[in-house]
């Protein structure tokens, strides 16, 4: 098999078709910009390089309000006791009352935290559908300008949300699993004036020439067990995703779906949905099945990315990389496989000289070895 560029073997795993050897992806890999952290932009410069790239783009959009957002949706950042620390609040003044959300962000670069949902009972589902909706006008050129810097290097993605998500989100995974229970009308109500509103909007980019463009989302992760059942993604995310993924699909374009976590009871209905390609597949213990087994289970109907988690690149010494970088690549050998780590290369605050190097023992083995795969 004659050798393919970076943007053809993505493109082929994403069509269906065989590439020329798996592709080596860093999630987050951007050739428009640097990133702060000396370490992580030798990484990104390297990945940018040899790596097969995927790069964001999209056109403007709110799934709540549309373009009234910035009117009807206040933003304020207010200090806490702690340098390291400001409360974020975000208002959403809408005809029936306004809703509140706070989150504890952090000032250098770590984890945030919820302090208080925006949703935080059944009733408040109300007030936020009764904010007027008008979508933005849809401008394709942020797409376009993405597909010509990444040019034979990748492919761009056009990023949607996702309609369970858009909810889920604001309530928090608690009270989403109970008001499942006890409000499920309401909730499905929501989601599905958000599916129709992102329906709308990848409709209107299909109107604009982008019908051929790689679509994907993010979201169903927070609808699969053990926080949700099996019933609960058929309701919450198939019965809505699948009219997407076929009105996408019917006009040439593709779908990535990005979910993390122990995937073995969803992943047939991924693949039954018409998803072309999902992320990250996670081994134990953070996923609960392995790159081969995964493709045992989806055969040829699928593409599968990931293999390897971010958290072994940041702690396990680099021979255990080398370890799974070729047995990842093994079990993808002559399938739809997409080498990634589990998410993206900047997560550390402050990473060590060992956790940079594993980012490129990563990137050059992947790309040594997968070459050495080549027609396999």
């Amino acid at each position: 098999m004659a050798s393919m560029t970076r943007r053809e073997r993505l493109s082929a795993i994403f069509e269906g078709r065989t590439p020329d050897r798996p592709a080596v992806k860093i999630w987050g890999a951007d050739p428009r910009g640097s990133v702060g952290q000396p370490g992580f932009e030798r990484v990104r410069q390297r990945a940018v390089e040899v790596t097969d790239l995927f790069i964001g783009s999209g056109s403007p959009f709110d799934i709540y309000a549309g373009r009234h957002a910035e009117r009807r949706v206040e933003r304020k950042e207010v200090p806490t006791d702690s340098p390291d620390w400001v409360h974020a609040i975000t208002t959403f003044h809408t005809p029936q009352g306004d809703l509140r959300e706070i989150f504890q962000q952090s000032t250098c670069g770590k984890p945030g935290y919820e302090i208080e949902h925006l949703l935080k009972e059944p009733a408040d589902i109300r007030k936020l559908l009764s904010l007027p909706y008008e979508p933005f006008p849809f401008d394709a050129g942020p797409y376009r300008d993405a597909v010509a810097c990444v040019g034979e290097r990748g492919l761009a993605l056009f990023g949607l949300d996702h309609a369970m998500y858009a909810v889920q989100r604001l309530i928090g995974s608690e009270n989403f699993a109970l008001w499942s229970l006890t409000d499920d009308d309401l909730l499905l109500e929501a989601m599905q004036i958000f599916a129709g509103r992102l329906h709308a909007h990848a409709q209107a980019a299909v109107v604009a020439g982008l019908g051929n463009a790689v679509f994907g989302w993010v979201g169903p992760e927070l609808c699969i067990p053990p926080l949700m059942s099996p019933a609960a993604f058929d309701r919450y995310v198939t019965a809505l995703d699948k009219p997407l993924v076929e009105t996408i699909r019917n006009a040439g374009g593709r779908i990535w779906v990005h979910c993390h976590g122990k995937m073995r009871p969803v992943l047939g209905r991924f693949a039954d949905m018409g998803i072309d390609v999902l992320n990250p597949i996670e081994p134990p213990p953070m996923g609960d099945i392995g790159m081969a087994e995964a493709f045992a289970l989806t055969g040829d109907r699928m593409g599968l990315e990931g293999g390897v988690e971010t958290h072994d690149l940041m702690t396990a010494p680099e021979a255990r990389i080398r370890e799974l970088v070729h047995g990842v690549l093994d079990a993808g050998r002559g399938r739809r496989l997409i080498l990634c780590p589990s998410s993206g290369y900047t997560e550390s605050v402050n990473p060590s000289d060992a956790e940079i190097q594993n980012w490129f023992t990563f990137i050059d083995e992947g790309v040594e070895y997968a070459e050495s795969l080549a027609g396999g």
